[in-house]
């Protein structure tokens, strides 16, 4: 048994270097540094490993009682040869002074991913050693503060770029942004507050924003296909444009097909035409999904409809729902609504948490009645809420008119689908 354990080694140990470092390069850095014991010839090779992985598995399965830090600086002082990916995620990582040492060990000229989390603490300010990294393909930072240089020209290679509670003056973001062209996805979660969020991407096709801003602008994004917007707080709309604007600066993006947006960020559309046609239509776009849908608010139910409305090429529908309240006048709003026109290439349709309350039911009434091409109908009963699994909402709903002969209702139940015709 040993002879063939020591013959299995000896055959991998045989292999090219560049087939090694990708083996190596596909397991934990636990078990990367445990290949030493394995032979003579192996008790180096792990220095050589392209990608440091620091993250909570090893932090459970081989930190134990051992200090992190002075880890880190013994692993990244050891290592030889090219170091394509550093990725710091543990557990508990807090802020401090040798977090920086750690990245001024880096390797400037072959690094192409770094994930930085510092997970607990203060904002971690980092040093202007990060801008060193030309050859970034992928940078992830979280709870961390920068401030690029004047003369930083910045990222060329860079494709995708994840901020986090990253504090940046909104005008050196703007720059930051404009000075990495070659970025194709983008996500800002929980960062700076932003008056006018300027958005430049010639090769951009995902963009996630979680956050605070009064405006968007995209500027040379002709690409961008794939738009999700949440927000942590409406309090800063002033006025009633907001929700008009954000809509006509999403229509100027020529290859917008998927966007999720909270419904409430539509509200202000009551003033510009809702519950009609809007002054401008997002026609390329094909998938939507309205969160947070308060069903007990009739404006939001009226701008849902508007903003669908002026989808017309719209396929794909998806409504998640965040009712508290029962208010009839929403449901004899929806009630009033006669079927639309516009929505002739609809689908699909899934309700999420959907609680069966009479506006929830309309709203539905009204797609089943407009989507003269619809296919399925997808319903997610909230378990909270609804006791019988759907069956009793499924029922009623097959009793709605249905503008498409093809149309079937499904239910989607412990995401066991069940079929109704």
């Amino acid at each position: 048994m040993e002879g063939a354990v020591i013959s299995e080694v000896d055959s991998i140990t045989n292999l090219p270097s560049n087939i090694i470092d990708t083996i190596l390069g596909c397991l934990p850095l636990r078990d990367v540094v445990r290949t030493s014991i394995l032979s003579r010839e192996w008790r180096h090779k792990w220095v050589s490993c392209p990608d440091i992985v620091f993250d909570f598995w090893f932090d459970e399965m081989f930190l134990g009682g051992h200090k992190l830090e002075p880890l880190i600086y013994q692993i990244l002082k050891l290592h030889r040869g090219p170091l394509l990916k550093f990725i710091l995620q543990v557990p508990d990582l807090k802020s401090n002074p040798d977090i920086d040492q750690w990245i001024s060990l880096l390797p400037s000229s072959t690094l192409q991913e770094l994930t930085l989390h510092v997970s607990r603490g203060d904002t971690h300010k980092l040093t202007s050693h990060l801008l060193e990294f030309q050859h970034l393909r992928n940078l992830k930072l979280y709870n961390c503060m920068f401030d690029p240089l004047p003369g930083f020209k910045g990222f060329n290679k860079l494709v995708n770029l994840e901020l986090q509670r990253v504090a940046l003056a909104p005008e050196t973001f703007a720059k930051l942004i404009a000075s990495c062209p070659a970025v194709e996805r983008l996500r800002l979660i929980h960062c700076t507050n932003f008056d006018c969020l300027e958005i430049t991407g010639p090769k951009l096709k995902y963009f996630e924003f979680n956050g605070v801003f009064r405006s968007v602008s995209f500027k040379n994004c002709p690409v961008l296909s794939d738009v999700k917007l949440t927000f942590s707080s409406m309090e800063f709309k002033r006025g009633n444009r907001f929700s008009l604007d954000l809509v006509k600066s999403l229509s100027c993006l020529p290859a917008l097909e998927e966007l999720h947006l909270q419904a409430y960020a539509l509200e202000d559309l009551v003033e510009h035409g809702a519950p009609d046609k809007l002054p401008v239509s997002l026609n390329m776009l094909k998938t939507l999904h309205l969160s947070d849908m308060y069903f007990e608010k009739i404006q939001e139910s009226s701008c849902a409809i508007c903003f669908i409305r002026s989808c017309p090429n719209l396929q794909r529908l998806k409504i998640t729902a965040f009712t508290l309240d029962v208010v009839d006048a929403v449901a004899d709003f929806l009630r009033s609504q006669t079927s639309s026109e516009s929505l002739t290439q609809l689908k699909t349709v899934k309700m999420q948490l959907f609680s069966g309350i009479e506006a929830e039911m309309e709203f539905v009434k009204y797609l089943l009645a407009s989507a003269v091409a619809l296919e399925e109908m997808a319903i997610t009963p909230d378990a909270g809420t609804i006791t019988d699994g759907g069956e009793s909402i499924l029922n009623e709903l097959k009793q709605f008119p249905r503008a498409s002969p093809s149309a079937e209702i499904f239910s989607s139940e412990n995401n066991h689908w069940e079929k109704h015709a």
